[in-house]
């Protein structure tokens, strides 16, 4: 790590804020404060964060996936701040120009054909936006979903959410306990598992109003779907008159080198895309939009004021979403991210480690599984911030690094020689 910097002002207060806030997250023993000083000279945003004390981090967990641009970038910072300028927020019922102009750009990149956009905040939102869409157009009350699956913490989004102790004490699904708040008809098959998914087909038939997968489970451990499995989830849906919403949240946006996971994995065939697909986190390059998007004819069932958001798409956030977009096609980001797989692996072939059992993932969602019972990871995020490396932990196994996709070979032997030295310290 670099020298110490001075101690940013106010570093008390920030110090203590956590005092303040629900006692939702495990919080790290650091207050970050900007960019690191110097690391970005060719202005293309910085992949190095400093903490209020000065110290320096690689930044592997990027807001879990919301910075593919990295911290600050020049042209990004500027966007928004000419927009705020101008007008920062519109009722929704009043388009504005930087709106419009995203929404051509996001309907032009998806991988749903002839689409139509609903602009929310959040994952999670815009997963709830595909769960209304769906039960409206089809009629239906039943979603299929997967074991390991994350879509986000609202109600609806929980029930699809694997992790049993997420939906305790609020959501009921299919098969569980009925003395909650609320009851979802969500059934879950197994991930990459299509039998298991024809099973719930077959239970439920034609109250199937849709299967809502995650190409790559990303909370769930870096697991991408084969394509193979994701064709057979079009070609029930097909049989069985259900849409098939694709989560792109953490591994859409240009993650894996194509706007969609779902591309990366499939093709870009139209007539094997999904009905609805979602997106957030580095859609607007660290400021918070989010989308829904659906084919015409599907997002033609959703009336006027059958859904709505105060905040989503407003023009501040439109116009970081629109730099971002434009970004990333003007410094070929897309290209780069989908180098950092095949990279990581060449580097980690070169200087292997004995507790290294998996490097996987696609294009810059990047996982790295290690070896041991139980939980073995689960101590190297402290230990790897002691190495100057931020990284979050997957299931207890996995290193999730989901850095910006300008991260080229040395930045990533970079990550990778913290990561080792990391190891080293892991107990066996």
């Amino acid at each position: 790590m670099a020298g110490h910097l001075p101690r940013a002002p106010g570093f008390g207060m920030l110090a203590a804020m956590q005092d303040l806030r629900w006692p939702t997250y495990a919080v790290r023993d650091l207050v970050l404060d900007g960019a690191a000083p110097g690391r970005d000279p060719d202005g293309r945003g910085s992949v190095y964060v400093a903490d209020a004390e000065g110290n320096e981090y690689l930044d592997g967990v990027g807001g879990i996936g919301c910075l593919p641009l990295g911290h600050a970038h020049p042209k990004w910072v500027a966007a928004i701040a000419e927009q705020a300028g101008k007008i920062a927020v519109a009722a929704a019922t009043f388009p504005t120009a930087p709106q419009r102009r995203f929404v051509e750009l996001l309907v032009e990149r998806s991988v749903v054909p002839d689409a139509r956009v609903f602009l929310a905040n959040t994952g999670t939102e815009s997963n709830e936006a595909g769960i209304k869409i769906a039960l409206r157009a089809t009629k239906r009350d039943v979603i299929i979903g997967f074991e390991r699956a994350f879509h986000g913490r609202t109600l609806g989004s929980i029930a699809l959410t694997a992790t049993p102790a997420y939906r305790d004490p609020y959501v009921s699904c299919l098969g569980e306990p009925d003395e909650r708040f609320a009851r979802m008809n969500v059934a879950r098959a197994v991930f990459d598992d299509l039998e298991s998914v024809e099973k719930l087909f077959k239970q439920y038939g034609e109250r199937v109003a849709a299967v809502f997968v995650e190409p790559i489970q990303g909370e769930g451990g870096i697991h991408p779907a084969s394509k193979a499995f994701l064709l057979g989830l079009r070609g029930m849906c097909n049989e069985y008159g259900a849409l098939l919403g694709t989560d792109e949240i953490q591994c859409g946006s240009g993650r894996t080198g194509n706007f969609d996971a779902w591309t990366t994995i499939v093709g870009d065939d139209p007539k094997d895309a999904p009905d609805i697909a979602w997106y957030a986190k580095a859609l607007g390059g660290g400021f918070p939009i989010a989308a829904c998007v659906a084919k015409a004819g599907i997002a033609e069932h959703m009336s006027k004021g059958s859904h709505g958001s105060t905040f989503g798409g407003n023009p501040l956030a439109s116009a970081a979403g629109l730099a971002t977009l434009q970004i990333m096609d003007d410094e070929n980001l897309l290209d780069a991210a989908a180098d950092q797989l095949p990279t990581l692996h060449e580097i980690v072939a070169e200087r292997p480690h004995r507790r290294v059992t998996e490097v996987r993932g696609l294009g810059a969602m990047l996982g790295i599984e290690i070896s041991g019972e139980g939980e073995p990871a689960a101590p190297l995020g402290d230990i790897l911030q002691d190495e100057g490396l931020l990284v979050t932990v997957c299931k207890g196994k996995t290193i999730r690094l989901l850095l910006p996709y300008r991260a080229d070979e040395a930045i990533l032997r970079d990550a990778w020689s913290r990561i080792r030295r990391g190891l080293d310290k892991l107990h066996t």
